[in-house]
């Protein structure tokens, strides 16, 4: 079937579409703008100018051409016969209606000198304030198909990594302090809506798309984040590369082999015709993995059509999914790991998901300054964790092993409107206001019991109508309105202020299983039935406001303030061990981040971005011991307070005496310094002790030479020692959970060469002095105990690109 759609696909871009006309549309700075509108009046053929401003678009002489983008002044031409002669291209110069598209440009141009950049004030339907980057991933070096994450995030300061595998089919990201586990402290998205688990109950990013489908990647942080959720760590958002508008067919297949067993396959094909667009992509990866069992293979589709129904709205549905089998190869001890890493002493333990994500937009522009969003999105997904998982210092005894599932079902709508507006001075005042609502549902079904005794991935309960360990259902609700206002106070002052009311529903209900244990025999004197359910409804309000003041013309000082909020997820309120019990009286988290940084270009040859930050964490959630019993108790157990200062700047030394150069060598440099510490608690030891998992020194740093053809790159990783637990143990236990996570220092290389329009080829070469070292100490799956790091990885990459004319 789908060599058939192919098929289809190659015979529909090769049907007549008559004269073409090519060119680019560009500022007055000649600069390419991405997504700009080209409309023939005469035909209503409609084209939309690619990532470099270039379009394509089916003209007659005497058509009138309409080229329109936001912010801008619409321009019109008539086609002669001098613009359809074989090989001439237009040159169309748009002129800004509005300041604020001034400082975008700006920003389009660094991405042409750097690989991230900041987001401009106003975008789409969105307000961009307070720490934000975009990552451009077009050009970026590094290891795109393994998704090594320490090259893809480089220039992020602040971003504590978990490497849980070293083909990039789960990352783990925290910022400022926060916890890096699958990303749960940041609302993941993906196109712009959420793509985690579940997104109140259990946020945890289970999904990464493939690094080699993205366009760029966005990280908003500060009062802006509010749009997009409570989160304390705030928006991080994969956008997927827009199909191509210059083209009916176009096809790229990527192919990489590496150490380790690894290969994979990346193939997508894109194109436009008239008001319609598309693209699908699929990529396979497998390996052997680092350890011993530790194998892998991973299926990845994506499916997306546009239409304009006119020149003013565009409806455009998507479809992922993702499977993939990975074996476990479990924790090891202190002493296990310095002897030799690469041992597992697991070998049944698996684990599967399968994520299924189905999302709908419509995009409509409303008289010329509103522009109205609404999206639609939905999942059905799962995820199953497989073996014995039992410390890992003991043997696994065979026979029946453990199973844990996870079923999740959840959807939404959100809906956004912006709109500028002008005063009667708009050299004085202007700005633009967001409005937004956004409705979300959502059960999760959470089983364990046990399964087969066998050795494979065999996922079936024993007993699936009457489990040995629990079963619980979490459903959810949330309704949300936001606000969010910017206004542009002269040339140099902006100020923005927003709020955001929840309304959140949790519920749990289900049962476990209390065994009574012989303590000689281990015969099972009696089972006992548990059940437990809870609920807990409430509404919050939370409000943030920021401020920025240019400093010349492309470098500006900004502060921001933005309460923070998490509510209380299943794993809180859930009971399904006899030795833990859940405070009554557990709350929600509540805190706010506070900023303040400079950041700017200079010329074309620097960018930078220095920040202060602190983030007050209050009531955060953990184990603490149950005064007057040998129980512990999940709880609210203090405030924790993380506060530091982030750096990342890029230098290109080659472009200081000559901004055309055609040859580029620049370094960089993110450094952050995090000083993270509980400040109350109901257990006194934790007081004035490190917060987990963070690391106070964070430093990447690297040299890229590029020329038209070549990209070069070598960087530096390194985190300093961090603790596992909030006791603040050096001194590691038995089972490897609690202790030190040593500093580490790893060295990656890349380089990439562009042979022509068709061919490209990739080289990296991941943990260039083959490091042995770990970023986690994992209590449960997929440990329990040290999760160590990959070594020495080299890849190769094959890239060839055919399209119609």
């Amino acid at each position: 079937m789908k060599y058939l759609f192919v098929i289809l696909l190659m015979s529909f871009s090769y049907v007549g579409f008559g004269q073409k006309l090519s060119g680019v549309v560009i500022d007055k700075s000649k600069i390419g703008i991405p997504g700009a509108k080209i409309k023939n009046v005469s035909s209503s053929t409609l084209a939309i100018s690619d990532s470099d401003g270039e379009f394509e678009i089916s003209a007659d002489e005497k058509d009138t051409l309409m080229f329109t983008y936001s912010g801008f002044d619409t321009t019109k031409i008539v086609v002669d016969s001098e613009m359809l002669k074989a090989g001439n291209k237009l040159q169309i110069k748009l002129v800004e209606k509005v300041q604020e598209v001034v400082e975008t440009n700006v920003i389009r141009k660094r991405m042409s000198n750097f690989d991230v950049g900041f987001l401009p004030p106003i975008k789409d339907v969105q307000i961009y304030t307070g720490t934000n980057a975009v990552i451009e991933l077009k050009d970026l070096n590094g290891a795109k198909s393994t998704g090594n994450p320490r090259e893809m995030f480089a220039k992020i300061p602040g971003l504590n990594i978990w490497e849980s595998d070293g083909a990039g089919i789960q990352i783990g990201v925290g910022g400022r302090g926060l916890s890096p586990n699958r990303t749960a402290n940041f609302n993941t998205r993906q196109n712009g809506y959420d793509i985690s688990a579940d997104a109140l109950g259990y946020p945890e990013s289970y999904y990464t798309p493939p690094f080699e489908a993205l366009k760029s990647i966005e990280i908003i942080r500060g009062s802006a984040a509010l749009q997009f959720g409570t989160q304390f760590g705030g928006l991080l958002n994969f956008i997927i590369r827009d199909p191509n508008p210059t083209t009916s067919f176009e096809f790229t297949t990527r192919n990489t082999g590496g150490t380790y067993g690894y290969f994979g396959t990346f193939n997508r094909i894109t194109g436009s015709k008239g008001r319609f667009s598309y693209q699908a992509y699929h990529q396979y990866k497998r390996g052997d993995g680092y350890r011993a069992n530790s194998s892998f293979f991973q299926h990845q589709a994506f499916a997306q059509a546009s239409y304009y129904l006119s020149d003013r709205s565009k409806l455009r549905l998507e479809f992922t999914h993702m499977n993939y089998l990975t074996r476990q190869a479990g924790g090891l001890t202190d002493l296990a790991f310095e002897t030799d890493p690469r041992q597992s002493v697991r070998d049944r333990n698996w684990f599967n998901v399968n994520w299924n994500l189905l999302a709908l937009h419509f995009d409509q522009e409303i008289g010329k300054n509103g522009t109205l969003n609404f999206r639609a999105f939905g999942m059905v997904s799962e995820r199953n964790t497989l073996g014995f998982l039992g410390k890992v210092t003991q043997a696994d005894p065979g026979g029946l092993r453990e199973m844990l599932a996870g079923r999740f079902k959840n959807g939404g709508a959100e809906l956004r409107y912006l709109t500028r507006y002008r005063t009667n001075n708009p050299e004085k005042m202007k700005g633009a206001i967001l409005l937004g609502g956004r409705f979300y549902k959502g059960n999760t079904k959470s089983e364990q019991g046990l399964a087969t005794d066998v050795d494979d991935a065999d996922f079936t309960y024993r007993n699936a109508d009457d489990l040995e360990g629990s079963s619980f259902d979490y459903p959810s609700q949330n309704i949300a309105f936001f606000a969010e206002n910017i206004l542009f106070l002269g040339k140099r002052l902006t100020v923005n202020f927003g709020g955001r009311f929840e309304n959140i529903y949790s519920a749990s209900e289900g049962y476990y299983k209390q065994y009574v244990i012989h303590p000689i025999n281990q015969d099972t004197l009696a089972t006992y039935l548990v059940r437990d359910s809870n609920e807990v409804l409430r509404n919050v309000f939370l409000g943030g406001a920021g401020a920025s003041y240019r400093l010349g013309r492309f470098g500006k000082v900004y502060a921001n303030y933005t309460q923070n909020y998490r509510a209380i997820n299943f794993t809180d309120i859930r009971i399904n061990n006899p030795n833990i019990v859940v405070d009554s009286l557990i709350q929600d988290e509540y805190g706010y981040t506070a900023e303040l940084g400079y950041r700017g270009v200079i010329r074309n040859f620097m960018i930078y971005d220095l920040a202060a930050f602190y983030v007050f964490y209050g009531d955060k959630i953990g184990l603490a011991p149950k005064p007057g019993t040998i129980q512990k108790e999940r709880t609210n157990i203090g405030d924790a307070r993380n506060m530091g200062i982030e750096l990342f700047t890029e230098i290109d030394f080659l472009k200081i005496k000559n901004d055309s150069s055609k040859y580029s060598l620049s370094w960089f440099i993110n450094a952050a310094y995090i000083d993270a510490k509980y400040i109350r608690s109901k257990e006194p030891n934790y007081v004035d002790k490190q917060v987990e998992y963070v690391s106070p020194i964070i430093l990447k740093s690297g040299v890229r030479f590029r020329s038209k053809k070549w990209s070069v790159q070598f960087q530096a990783s390194y985190n300093s020692s961090q603790f596992a637990d909030a006791s603040n143990s050096v001194i590691p236990s038995g089972d490897a959970v609690i202790g030190e996570i040593p500093a580490y220092l790893v060295m990656d290389l890349s380089a990439h060469y562009t042979l022509n329009q068709s061919f490209r080829f990739e080289l990296s070469v991941n943990n260039l002095t083959n490091q042995s070292y770990f970023t986690r100490r994992a209590s449960g799956y997929p440990g329990p105990g040290i999760l160590p790091s990959d070594g020495i990885g080299i890849y190769g990459t094959v890239q060839y690109t055919f399209k119609t004319k």
